[in-house]
């Protein structure tokens, strides 16, 4: 969006697609280094270099890096303690992660954690998309700025809806998002009792283990996508024909519950950029959301079944909560509106280094 209001000269480098020569020309062409999630030791001499070359170097964090659920696929490279379950089945003890089993090794990933700390303190500036991740963060950087999570309304476009028969409920996401599944497939399983062939789970991802275990969900009740790339995935979004979208986040698991209170509104937003009325989990990432006016918030399973029956049962409930959360987000997370807010930080970046 930078570059296509002409704010600045951006280049995007890849180091999984180019080569050596070619990124390091784009760093020398460079005012401003941007990098997402920096971390690693070798990063924080990687910051110290590039300051010597008059760069300013911003870090982007969207995710409590280390305080993610030990069911997170991450934790492997991210954990930082050993991990045992207890089946809810047998009601055994499980080894999940040990040091030194299975590539599982704590002492890379202390050092991968006190690395953090160290390049917070070192970057020309921090940005994030919300407070709960600047207040725990600031521990180490008195220099963090927020910028929200926001849509471009140019690509994401709502299609004319399909009439199915049937109200099509959809979830996006990521195997990341295991502490939900569970939570998904109790709360799914009532609304299939419930409303049966008149309703079909959408589900776009690469979440597995919806159909497994005492509660579970049958493929035939499911209608799977897989994730496509970011130059069409808010056509695909647009595609899925939903009637109304969830946005769940799991409030009861302690090893989760800060990992989920540092997400942002985004999945809420791309939602309402399509007109798809949501329910979200009542936790902070949603407390921009007007329970009943710009969608619909639950703090339980049963509260989640119940509110998404109340959109299944009502078209006039689920346009008027489309529209009027469209219009939150177009006016306060419009990406082409919000823009200049991350060229202030960059242009304050630079401006210290130059100091």
């Amino acid at each position: 969006m930078i570059k296509k209001l002409g704010l600045a000269e951006v280049q995007v480098f890849d180091q999984n697609t180019m080569g050596e020569v070619e990124i390091q020309d784009m760093l020398q062409w460079s005012d401003v280094i941007i990098q997402q999630s920096p971390l690693g030791i070798e990063t924080v001499a990687s910051i110290a270099k590039f300051k010597d070359m008059g760069k300013a170097v911003v870090g982007d964090y969207d995710d409590l890096t280390f305080s993610l659920s030990p069911f997170n696929p991450a934790y492997k490279t991210l954990g930082l303690r050993d991990v045992t379950i207890k089946r809810t089945d047998t009601g055994k003890e499980e080894l999940l992660w040990k040091d030194g089993v299975d590539g599982f090794a704590l002492k890379p990933n202390y050092f991968r954690y006190r690395s953090l700390q160290d390049i917070l303190k070192s970057l020309s500036a921090v940005t994030t998309t919300c407070g709960f991740i600047k207040g725990k963060y600031g521990e180490f950087s008195d220099n963090i700025h927020i910028l929200p999570n926001s849509i471009d309304f140019n690509l994401f476009k709502p299609l004319m809806k399909k009439d199915t028969g049937q109200i099509r409920i959809g979830w996006t996401a990521s195997d990341s998002h295991h502490a939900e599944i569970w939570m998904v497939k109790r709360i799914m399983r009532k609304v299939m009792d419930k409303y049966g062939d008149k309703v079909k789970f959408v589900l776009l991802g690469n979440i597995e283990g919806i159909c497994e275990g005492d509660i579970s969900l049958d493929e035939s009740e499911i209608e799977r996508h897989n994730f496509c790339g970011l130059d069409i995935y808010p056509l695909k979004a647009a595609a899925l024909n939903l009637d109304i979208g969830i946005c769940p986040l799991n409030v009861e698991d302690p090893n989760s519950l800060d990992f989920n209170r540092a997400k942002s509104q985004l999945k809420w937003s791309e939602y309402a950029s399509l007109k798809i009325p949501a329910v979200c989990s009542k936790i902070e990432p949603y407390d921009c959301v007007e329970d009943g006016k710009t969608g619909l918030l639950a703090s339980n399973d049963d509260e989640f079944v119940d509110k998404i029956g109340e959109l299944v049962e009502s078209e006039y409930m689920r346009d008027r909560i489309a529209t009027a959360a469209f219009e939150k987000n177009y006016e306060d997370y419009n990406l082409e509106k919000n823009v200049v807010l991350w060229m202030e930080v960059y242009e304050q970046a630079l401006e210290t280094m130059n100091a």
